[in-house]
């Protein structure tokens, strides 16, 4: 069977949202054929559909039919060997289910389209295109592969025709609108991972909105890291992720300074060059209270978290929740550092040290830790030399399956069409924020969310969020230093 070379994140991310195990999913995945069927005559919405389904289809399912047009379908072949070399493309033969993009009609399957900011998802017939949106076509993209995945492997049956605006989650709200021309002016993007790939997959694709983006991301791109990163094919293992996010936005509007940092070692330049709209995505909870605590005029946030993904917007200075709030700990918990050192079973000043200076593991760092978990020093071996984050996140946090006696996983691994869908959402909410016109018509509420992705798509996005007693906002001094920054009452 054609797997994946990142077959054992795939396993991760379904294997704590379904608890199958990898012989059972090689074998369900052994029987599965995906159909992607796409009409000759593609409008721009459906071409960023089909495409995004592929890519994102690819990255889960081994076995791929890809039907429509010759020169579309060579395009989406090698865009699906691109991500999996091993994958199998049939030419004819039974699917376990189709996505139809455009016009074209198969018996059972799927109808994802898009009109204006309206993202839809229909059953019988294909739904009624519109205005071009790469935000409402990704969307409904992210909502087809979610359906398809759910009928695969929790049996589901179809779900009832539902569409969605991303301008103010109602379900028609901007169907007949364009995205105006906008400029978005300098923009730090922090955290360049699969809800952030998704998120300039869709700002790459939008020919209205212009800016310049601050890309800030230390890391590279890791072979697990196609399991879910819309941006990434086999060729960009070992590419600095910032640098493929430029690469991604070369024919775009956006003007791109990527940056192999962290937001910490970027901090000292905010003092002299004030960066006016952050957008975050990282992967921990302090990465996103530092954001706040910088004081960007306007945050705008993307998450994934077990079955539930998100985006929400913040204004420092408004009557509502900032992004601090909605990470604000309530009681005593454990730092990252302290969570860590308990975990791995290091001291808390080697852990703090290795996890601050970034230095690599050694010998017996790996040694301490492989005992801690219940494994062999062997099983260890290729975190050698690495960072603690790394070690971390990758056996942990569930990165990299591994059976460990010493812990369970701490969280699970995000499915390709949840982080699909968090980072599409997350820039819809930028250029709404940043585009007066766009503002004015947007929802109000901090945070929107789907809070089980293994369920059907919710009736009620906005989840409306006040302050958090206790939180940053709420305190003068921030106050006071967020006006006297901006200039504004």
């Amino acid at each position: 069977m054609a797997l994946a070379p990142f077959f054992e994140r795939v396993w991760g991310a379904l294997g704590g949202h379904l608890a199958v195990s990898r012989e059972t999913l090689t074998s369900a995945l052994d029987g599965i054929t995906v159909g992607i069927h796409a009409a000759k005559r593609l409008s721009q919405n459906d071409r960023w559909i089909a495409e995004l389904c592929v890519n994102l289809c690819a990255r889960l399912y081994p076995r791929l039919r890809i039907v429509g047009s010759d020169d579309h379908c060579t395009a989406l072949r090698q865009l699906a060997l691109a991500i999996n070399p091993n994958i199998e493309l049939a030419d004819s033969g039974p699917e376990s289910i189709a996505i139809c993009v455009g016009g074209v009609r198969v018996l059972g399957a799927v109808y994802p389209s898009a009109r204006g900011w309206v993202a839809q998802l229909t059953h019988t017939e294909p739904g009624r295109g519109g205005r071009p949106n790469p935000y409402a076509s990704g969307a409904a993209a992210s909502f087809a592969c979610a359906e398809v995945f759910r009928r695969i492997f929790t049996k589901s049956l179809p779900e009832q025709d539902f569409s969605v605006s991303l301008l103010n989650y109602d379900q028609k709200s901007g169907s007949n609108a364009t995205i105006p021309k906008g400029d978005a002016g300098e923009v730090l993007v922090v955290g360049v991972g699969a809800v952030g790939n998704a998120a300039l997959w869709g700002l790459a694709r939008d020919e209205k909105t212009r800016g310049t983006l601050f890309l800030i991301d230390p890391e590279a791109i890791t072979l697990f890291n196609l399991q879910r990163y819309s941006l990434a094919a086999m060729v960009d293992v070992g590419t600095p992720k910032v640098n493929l996010a430029q690469s991604s936005l070369r024919s775009s509007q956006w003007s791109v300074e990527p940056r192999q940092i962290t937001l910490e070692q970027f901090a000292p330049e905010l003092r002299e060059h004030r960066i006016p709209t952050t957008m975050v995505s990282v992967d921990n909870v302090d990465g996103r209270r530092s954001a706040q605590a910088l004081l960007p005029r306007l945050l705008i946030n993307g998450w994934t978290g077990g079955d539930a993904l998100g985006a929400s917007w913040h204004i420092f200075n408004r009557d509502a929740a900032c992004l601090a709030c909605l990470y604000h700990p309530r009681g005593k918990g454990l730092s990252a550092v302290e969570q860590a050192a308990k975990t791995l079973g290091l001291s808390h000043d080697r852990t703090a040290l290795l996890w601050v200076t970034h230095q690599p593991l050694l010998e017996s760092d790996i040694h301490t830790a492989a005992l801690t978990l219940g494994v062999k020093d062997s099983k260890l071996t290729p975190w050698r030399g690495k960072t603690l984050g790394e070690l971390y996140t990758d056996v942990v946090c569930g990165a990299v399956p591994m059976d460990i006696t010493g812990v369970g996983k701490l969280e699970m691994v995000p499915l390709a069409h949840q982080s699909a869908l968090a980072g599409l959402m997350m820039a819809a909410e930028l250029v709404k924020r940043t585009n007066r016109k766009l503002a004015q018509s947007a929802q109000t509420e901090t945070l929107v969310s789907w809070d089980n992705i293994i369920q059907s798509v919710p009736a009620i996005w906005l989840k409306p969020r006040a302050r958090e007693p206790g939180c940053i906002c709420g305190d003068p001094d921030y106050q006071d230093a967020y006006r006297q920054k901006w200039d504004v009452r």
